[in-house]
């Protein structure tokens, strides 16, 4: 039976991002790279996503605002985040700061 490990990874959600994407690029050759399974795109609540994304509900939500992570729904009870867009946006921020 395979080990599995919980792993905490603390920083600005940039240096994760970046950190996933060489382990990903490192491991996983692109032709040979695990789908991603549909169950990622459930929905978060904002307290959610922005823990997902490493930060502040406050800085959170200028990143909302300036659209670095799309949001869903309408009113301010029905807001909600999807994982696989918030997971994707970690990804586009680090790959811009790799191209800088």
């Amino acid at each position: 039976m395979e080990k599995k490990a919980i792993i905490l990874i603390e920083g600005p959600p940039e240096e994760i991002a970046k950190g996933l994407k060489k382990y990903f690029d490192e491991y996983y050759p692109k032709d040979h790279r695990p789908q991603e399974p549909e169950f990622t795109r459930d929905r978060l609540t904002r307290t959610q996503a922005a823990k997902l994304a490493g930060v502040s509900l406050p800085t959170f939500a200028k990143l909302i605002k300036n659209g670095t992570f799309p949001e869903h729904g309408f009113g301010t009870r029905n807001k909600f985040y999807l994982r696989s867009e918030i997971i994707e946006a970690l990804r586009r921020e680090a790959d811009k700061k790799d191209n800088q």
